[in-house]
C-alpha cells in the first residue's frame, strides 16, 4: 500500500519533541555527532520542516537558517529512499524563495552531492571535512529556473551544517539587476554577444520584442557563422505565435539549421515560468517571470550559468521538434 507523505512548516516551540527525537536518532546515535554541537542554540531562531506519512508519524526533518543556511535534514532510516528528502529539500527552498533569499546553501557529505545537485544546489570551494566525514559546500542563486527535475525524489541524505569556513572562497560575480524594456533588450543584446561557442535560449514563445530585433538576429548570425563547432539550441513552449506572425530567427535557422536548433517543449507556463539565456559557460540573462520585462544579467558568473544550463538540458531532453517551424517561410 502507497503511504502518502507530506511536509509542513513547523514551530519549534510546538514541535520540538518531535524534531529533537528524529535527530537523537540520526545524528546523535548513528553518526556519532556530539550532543553540544547538535544542540547549537540555532532552532529557536530557524524555520524548520516536518516529514508526516499518512498515519500521523513523524519521519523526517529539515531546517533552514536566518542566513538561507539549510540543514539538520534527516530521514529516519526505514523511510529512506522513498523520495522524503527532495521533499523536505523543496520545502525549504520554496520557503526560502517566499522570504526573499538571493541565495541559499548547505553543507553536503561528499556521497550525496549528486542529490543535491539534481535539487538545483551547485559546489563551491574545496572539500573539507566535518566530524571526520568529507563534505562539499553547495549553494543554489535565486531566482530559481522553471523546471523541476522529478529524478530529485532519490535516496534521502543527511547533511549538517556549520559555519561557514573562511577558506572557502565565494564565487566572483557582478550581477546587473535590470528593470524596464530597454533596459532589458540591452542587456539580453550584450548577453548575446558575448557567446562564442554555444548560446541556449529559453524562451516560451521567443516573444517578438525581444527577440525579433534586427541587432539581436545579425549577433545570431555573426555567431553561427563565426567558427565550425558554434551551437544554438532554443527551446519554446508554443510555435504557433511564430507560426502566424512570422519570426525572423525561424528563418535564420531554417538557412542556418546546422547550427541553429529550434525544439518544443509541449508544457504551459505557468506564473513562474522564466526566461533566460546562457551564453557559453560564464553568461546568463534572466527573467524570472518570462512575460515581464524586469530580471537580472550577469557576463561572468559560471555558478548561475552552469544551473541554468542543466535545467536547459533536462528540458530539452523532454522536447521535440516541430514541423511547422521546418517548413515556414517569412
Amino acid at each position: 500500500m502507497a503511504v502518502d507523505i507530506h511536509v509542513v512548516k513547523a514551530d519549534w516551540v510546538d514541535h520540538r519533541e518531535s524534531l529533537q527525537s528524529i535527530r537523537e536518532v540520526v545524528f546523535i546515535e548513528e553518526q556519532q555527532v556530539p550532543r553540544e554541537i547538535e544542540w547549537d542554540g540555532q532552532d529557536d531562531a530557524s524555520t524548520h520542516f516536518l516529514a508526516v506519512n499518512e498515519f500521523g508519524q513523524h519521519i523526517g526533518c529539515a531546517r533552514l537558517l536566518p542566513s538561507g543556511q539549510i540543514g539538520r535534514m534527516a530521514v529516519l532510516e526505514e523511510h529512506r529512499g522513498t523520495g522524503v528528502g527532495a521533499m523536505l529539500l523543496g520545502a525549504a527552498v520554496e520557503h526560502g524563495k517566499s522570504q526573499g533569499f538571493d541565495r541559499l546553501y548547505l553543507h553536503a557529505q561528499t556521497y550525496a552531492e549528486e542529490f543535491y545537485r539534481r535539487g538545483g544546489f551547485l559546489p563551491y570551494g574545496d572539500e573539507f571535512e566535518e566530524a571526520g566525514i568529507p563534505h562539499r559546500a553547495m549553494e543554489m542563486k535565486l531566482p530559481v529556473a522553471f523546471v523541476a527535475d522529478a529524478d530529485a525524489a532519490a535516496t534521502a541524505p543527511r547533511i549538517r551544517e556549520q559555519t561557514p569556513r573562511p577558506a572557502m572562497a565565494e564565487p566572483q560575480s557582478q550581477p546587473q539587476p535590470f528593470t524596464g524594456f530597454s533596459a532589458c533588450t540591452d542587456a539580453l543584446q550584450k548577453v548575446i554577444e558575448s557567446a562564442s561557442r554555444r548560446l541556449l535560449i529559453l524562451s516560451p514563445y521567443l516573444d517578438h520584442e525581444l527577440f525579433d530585433k534586427e541587432p539581436l538576429i545579425a549577433a545570431l548570425s555573426a555567431l553561427a557563422r563565426s567558427a565550425p563547432r558554434v551551437e544554438i539550441r532554443i527551446l519554446i513552449f508554443d510555435s504557433k505565435p511564430m507560426v502566424d506572425r512570422g519570426h525572423r530567427i525561424v528563418e535564420l535557422a531554417r538557412r542556418l539549421d546546422e547550427k541553429i536548433k529550434i525544439q518544443v517543449l509541449r508544457e504551459s507556463p505557468g506564473a513562474k515560468t522564466s526566461s533566460y539565456v546562457c551564453a557559453d559557460l560564464d553568461g546568463y540573462w534572466l527573467l524570472p517571470a518570462y512575460d515581464k520585462h524586469d530580471g537580472v544579467a550577469d557576463l561572468a558568473n559560471p555558478v548561475t550559468c552552469k544551473r541554468l544550463t542543466e535545467v536547459f538540458n533536462l528540458a530539452w531532453a523532454k522536447s521535440v521538434e516541430d514541423n511547422e517551424l521546418r517548413t515556414l517561410r517569412i
